[in-house]
């Protein structure tokens, strides 16, 4: 078991029984920056309903989106890299407690 620990700038941990899919939060992004999905999804070199299913948590950001989200919007790939690799986590250690 790791030692690893978020804290906040107070030093106590910070838990959550919540994750945002970084889909959601590109959503979000896109929205506060008033881009059309349609002129979005082109620009990153997919499908418009690819991008649908990626924006509703359907499907996973992969490195190379990553890196594409880094050019379009300035957000380092390592950002949305550490949102969907920490949404998998939770996910995960919620369908273990489920089943426990």
């Amino acid at each position: 078991m790791s030692n690893y620990k978020v804290l906040n700038s107070r030093g106590k941990e910070i838990q959550t029984d919540l994750s945002l899919h970084p889909g959601e939060i590109l959503q979000d992004e896109l929205e506060a920056r008033e881009i059309k999905k349609s002129w979005f999804a082109e620009q990153l070199g997919i499908r418009p309903g690819h991008l649908s299913e990626l924006l509703g948590g359907k499907r996973n950001v992969s490195a190379a989106i990553a890196l594409k989200l880094e050019r379009l919007l300035g957000i380092p790939a390592e950002y949305w890299m550490r949102a969907q690799v920490y949404h998998d986590l939770f996910m995960e250690r919620h369908k273990e407690k489920e089943i426990a």
